[in-house]
């Protein structure tokens, strides 16, 4: 979702490499079956005007999608875009300790939709404490640009890359463009906000924010991605996943 906080900012298709062709993001992005647009409406607490939104989302379950629950929490209206049909979400599950006013080590949301979404391939959740170091691939929509330029457009297309986890701080996975890059580096941006951050096929984490040291937040070779740490919540996600399916079941 495209909004700014302060120095953070929630996270579109993000900014790549300058010297790598776009192509090859796009192309690398239709290998993330699994990782979809949201799109919705919400209310501008200020103006009381209902506004657009579009963020991302990983499917888990055929009628089940983790995103930011600081995209779904606001919301008047969600639905999920699969192919050329518009998917409602039914509910959503936060963690209770989640502040719909901000992000935190628990911007997490589990949503129940009211048709199926069918997959070949429903990611596994990432259970190990082992993810400083880790190659992993990094999936979203929106906005995009290179390195250098930091964000210049959004077209609304999907964009995979790769990154190395740099570390973890309350409950965040980080990553940079400051260290050894990868052979298709790539930083989330404003949009990529629900999308997924991925270990050797599976979700590790969730993107939640840019955080940046120049105070301009457009995800450049000044700023880090931040990224939900599935592993320090997947006892809670196997939960919620099992309360959904047996509210599904008794509809």
């Amino acid at each position: 979702m495209i909004i700014c906080f302060g120095l953070s900012q929630v996270c579109s298709a993000g900014t790549i490499s300058p010297d790598t062709s776009d192509q090859k993001y796009l192309d690398y992005g239709k290998k993330h079956a699994c990782v979809l647009p949201i799109v919705g409406t919400l209310i501008n607490e200020t103006t009381g005007d209902l506004n657009q939104y579009v963020g991302s989302c990983v499917v888990l379950d055929k009628r089940i999608i983790i995103t930011a629950a600081h995209i779904i929490a606001p919301a008047k209206t969600s639905k999920i875009i699969f192919g050329k049909k518009q998917i409602e979400v039914d509910f959503a599950l936060y963690q209770k300790s989640y502040k719909y006013d901000g992000m935190g080590d628990n911007d997490l949301a589990l949503c129940a939709l009211k048709e199926d979404i069918n997959l070949d391939y429903y990611p596994k959740l990432y259970a190990e404490d082992d993810e400083i170091g880790k190659v992993c691939s990094i999936s979203g929509y929106g906005m995009t640009g290179n390195h250098r330029t930091g964000v210049t457009k959004n077209d609304g297309k999907k964009r995979a890359g790769s990154n190395v986890i740099k570390g973890i701080a309350n409950g965040m996975l980080y990553c940079s463009l400051k260290d050894s890059p990868t052979s298709l580096e790539f930083l989330v941006a404003n949009g990529d906000s629900g999308g997924g951050l991925f270990i050797q096929q599976k979700l590790a984490g969730i993107n939640s924010c840019i955080m940046t040291t120049d105070g301009k937040l457009d995800s450049n070779y000044n700023d880090e991605s931040c990224h939900t740490r599935i592993s320090m919540h997947k006892k809670w996600i196997d939960e919620q996943i099992k309360k959904i399916k047996e509210r599904l079941e008794k509809k």
